[in-house]
């Protein structure tokens, strides 16, 4: 008689193994970002550190709570919106969660590459097929970069003096070219999806040639893969051409998005007692978060804080620059990153204990 062995004795130490996994990793991001705060602290400020009990005063702390609300609403928000121009419909509470899970997974992976991909594994989950939900982060990370990618070069030409650093020739062409290349991709996907298909297909033949791949697998990978790209593309075209109405509310509301997360500075300079332009603290804002798409690290951990105090130490006395880096990053990033473990921690339990039973 065959004896059916449990599946409690292998699910924990899987699910054991994977939560250890994002352990090590957040471990890896708080690592290089505290080690770049502190690198902030002793170039930048000179080892001075000035606590200004302004910034523990009620006022300015609820005001920062309601702003960090906001930030995440407007965050789900967006995606949310997409999701609806697409043609599609997922609980905003839902939503909510995955917001929290892209804020986790893309400041603990490399290049930001994980949160996506998590992401369209749990829209999978509400019936989205995986070339759709594809499609709808790739979107929501396609508007806020256009904003970011175009308003960046014009931002460091129109102020040469607060941005020598970047005004090198060749790193400023640098600078328009990468826009220029990210232009260029978000258009073959919309109207040269072939031009995609063909390398694949060289690419599969390649792999095949040199018996990496089976020529039955080598079949099956192509049309699969391909049949996913053409959900990605006519998904592209549904987002312009269906509901122009909820189209427009997601570039509004990435628009709002980026104008609460550049917000956080404006309320901490000001807390700090600093009577500093919006303008010039959203124009560095933009510039930093430019750069960080383009960090090969964790949650651009180390790239962030090291531009940010770069760039904002012109702007505050030496003593301060530590403290308004510390809780710029504190706000937009580690509050997130730590709500996001949890509902991933969450989630991981809650499927053993389906598994379980």
């Amino acid at each position: 008689m065959k004896i059916l062995r449990p599946m409690s004795n292998h699910v924990p130490l899987r699910v054991s193994r994977r939560v250890f996994g994002y352990f090590g990793l957040a471990g890896l991001f708080f690592l290089l970002s505290f080690t770049t705060i502190y690198f902030v602290h002793r170039t930048f400020s000179g080892g001075q550190l000035r606590i200004d009990p302004n910034l523990l005063s009620i006022r300015v702390i609820g005001g920062l709570a309601i702003l960090l609300v906001l930030y995440f609403l407007a965050d789900g928000l967006r995606l949310y919106c997409i999701i609806r121009a697409l043609g599609f419909r997922i609980a905003f509470t839902y939503i909510v969660k995955l917001v929290f899970v892209n804020i986790f997974v893309s400041n603990v992976t490399p290049l930001a590459t994980g949160g996506g991909v998590v992401q369209v594994y749990f829209m999978k989950q509400k019936g989205m097929p995986i070339g759709e939900a594809t499609a709808a982060t790739s979107i929501r990370t396609i508007l806020a970069a256009l904003i970011l990618f175009t308003l960046t070069p014009f931002i460091i030409w129109a102020e040469p003096n607060l941005f020598r650093i970047f005004l090198h020739k060749n790193l400023f062409y640098g600078i328009i070219g990468f826009s220029c290349i990210y232009l260029a991709v978000f258009w073959i996907i919309l109207f040269r999806i072939r031009i995609i298909k063909r390398w694949l297909y060289r690419i599969l033949l390649l792999l095949n040639t040199i018996r990496v791949v089976s020529r039955q697998r080598f079949r099956y990978l192509f049309l699969k893969v391909s049949h996913e790209l053409n959900l990605f593309s006519n998904a592209f075209k549904r987002y312009f051409r269906c509901s122009p109405g909820w189209a427009a509310l997601s570039v509004v509301c990435t628009v709002l998005f980026l104008f609460l997360l550049f917000s956080f500075s404006v309320v901490l300079i000001r807390a700090l007692g600093y009577r500093v332009p919006l303008l010039t603290v959203l124009a560095f804002q933009v510039v930093v978060t430019f750069f960080m798409y383009f960090a090969p690290t964790p949650g651009a951990a180390g790239v962030a804080e090291g531009g940010y105090g770069l760039l904002f130490a012109q702007l505050v006395q030496k003593q301060d620059i530590t403290l308004l880096t510390l809780s710029w990053r504190f706000l937009t990033i580690y509050v997130g990153v730590l709500i996001g473990f949890v509902v991933i921690y969450r989630e991981i339990f809650n499927r053993r204990k389906a598994n379980r039973s």
